[in-house]
């Protein structure tokens, strides 16, 4: 029993020891021991922690020290992992890069510009499989070049439908062959103009034959007429308004009919009224090459439901704003001869219709319109439309006078009896205006007539056919 107890003591003593290092910590070894026995070696442990105190700031140097050593080894490995990535990165690809730059650059740029996002990309997809073989062929080892070539190959994308077009359009089944031009003086009636915009039933929104069209363009004292039918569209344009893409060769075929019904009595020419829509360039480009065409109408129609979605926010006057920005596109595109009831859009709410609001962005649209060439067209059916009165109102059609741009007058006619229709109102409102001349088109060939000499010819062709 007495050797256990030693061995109490001797635990005892033990911690004396460890009381002296942990002086530092006050708490715990005044909370443990209270001895004041032990007081009398605290004192000359208070020159211990003195030199204790003293020693951790020495290590908090050294660690601060050691911490300084580190960082710049931590910059050494550091720089040497970055540029490990860098070899491995887009660098190369993008030395690589610009040779499919080169032929973007041989490629007409205009073109390719306004319409390379939404629609290019439909038909170009599957032309884009080559240009990704291409692309990484010089590439040879490095894996991220393909990714690289990806939108290498979109940009230059563009360059192969169009010259894919270019070369062999597409053989539609009933292409109206080149036909010979009238002779240009009237006919032995005194018919001397055309009436350059109508419709066939094809449109879903029309009535009455093409022969039925030719018998009243007759009536009216008319040399010729165009048909110009609201061509198809991709993706479901609007489509309850226009042919179907299957149904273009019946279109054809529809306006051969009566060219071939009414030889000798009336120039039955192939035209269209061609949607513009920004995107949908390539693919009117495309429609072009598929007949032969006398007369290509563009037109902006504000009506459509796409359009509608896309446009139509902020302000009416700002609605009206991206229309005629739209109109002066469809003139800079290259893709027309003439622009179709240009100032359509004040059909859109007509009773808040006022010309002073948009007047300068109308005059800032025709600037870029007459820089063109294109012609515009008074079209006469605006009368029977919401808001009552031709395409374009007087005004405007004075600022078109002032900047020399070339008219033609169309009907749109979507019923036979509207053939030439207003016609003599229309051309003395040109008179007004300050138009001395009034065009159609032949041959995607513009022909100017003057006024006065049309006014004599739709009175006496008339009279000559009653």
């Amino acid at each position: 029993m007495p050797a256990p107890k030693k061995t109490v003591a001797s635990k005892k003593k033990a911690p004396s020891k460890p009381a002296k290092k942990a002086l530092p910590q006050k708490k715990t070894v005044a909370s443990k021991k209270p001895a004041p026995k032990k007081v009398a070696p605290k004192k000359p442990a208070a020159k211990k922690p003195a030199i204790k105190k003293a020693s951790p700031p020495k290590p908090a140097n050294k660690k601060k020290v050691v911490a300084k050593a580190p960082a710049p080894k931590a910059k050494v490995p550091a720089a040497k992992p970055a540029p490990a990535p860098v070899k491995p990165s887009p660098a190369k690809p993008a030395a690589k890069a610009p040779p499919p730059a080169k032929p973007v650059a041989a490629a007409p740029a205009k073109s390719v510009a306004a319409p390379a996002k939404p629609s290019v990309a439909k038909v170009a997809a599957p032309d884009e499989k080559p240009v990704a073989k291409t692309a990484p062929s010089p590439a040879a080892a490095p894996k991220p070049a393909a990714p690289a070539a990806s939108p290498s190959a979109k940009k230059a994308a563009p360059t192969l439908p169009v010259e894919v077009v270019a070369e062999p359009p597409p053989p539609p089944a009933k292409r109206i062959p080149s036909q010979p031009l009238p002779p240009p003086g009237p006919t032995k009636s005194g018919a001397l103009f055309y009436d350059s915009h109508m419709h066939t039933p094809l449109c879903k929104h029309a009535w009455g034959e093409p022969e039925e069209y030719a018998e009243q363009a007759v009536k009216a004292g008319l040399k010729g007429i165009i048909f110009t039918c609201h061509c198809p569209m991709p993706n479901g344009f609007w489509p309850s308004v226009r042919m179907a893409e299957s149904e273009f060769d019946t279109y054809v075929g529809l306006v051969q009919r009566a060219a071939d019904a009414f030889k000798g009595k009336l120039d039955i020419r192939l035209g269209i009224e061609s949607e513009f829509f920004p995107g949908c360039e390539e693919y009117i480009t495309q429609l072009h090459q598929r007949a032969d065409f006398h007369y290509v109408l563009g037109a902006v129609h504000w009506q459509a439901k796409e359009y509608l979605n896309k446009f139509e926010t902020g302000t009416i006057e700002n609605f009206r704003r991206t229309y005629f920005e739209h109109l002066a596109k469809s003139a800079e595109s290259g893709l027309y001869d003439a622009l179709a009831h240009p100032d359509l859009v004040k059909n859109y709410h007509p009773d808040s219709w006022c010309f002073a609001i948009v007047k300068n962005t109308v005059a800032g649209a025709l600037d870029r319109i007459a820089a063109t060439g294109v012609a515009m067209e008074l079209n006469t059916s605006g009368l029977n439309k919401s808001y009552s009165e031709m395409n374009p109102g007087l005004e405007m059609l004075r600022m078109m006078a002032e900047r020399k741009i070339p008219i033609v007058v169309g009907s749109d006619s979507h019923r036979s009896v509207r053939v030439g229709e207003h016609f003599v109102t229309a051309l003395n409102n040109l008179t007004e205006a300050g138009y001395e001349n009034v065009s159609y088109f032949l041959n995607r060939h513009r022909i100017d007539l003057p006024i006065s000499d049309v006014l004599a010819s739709l009175k006496k062709a008339a009279d000559h056919n009653a």
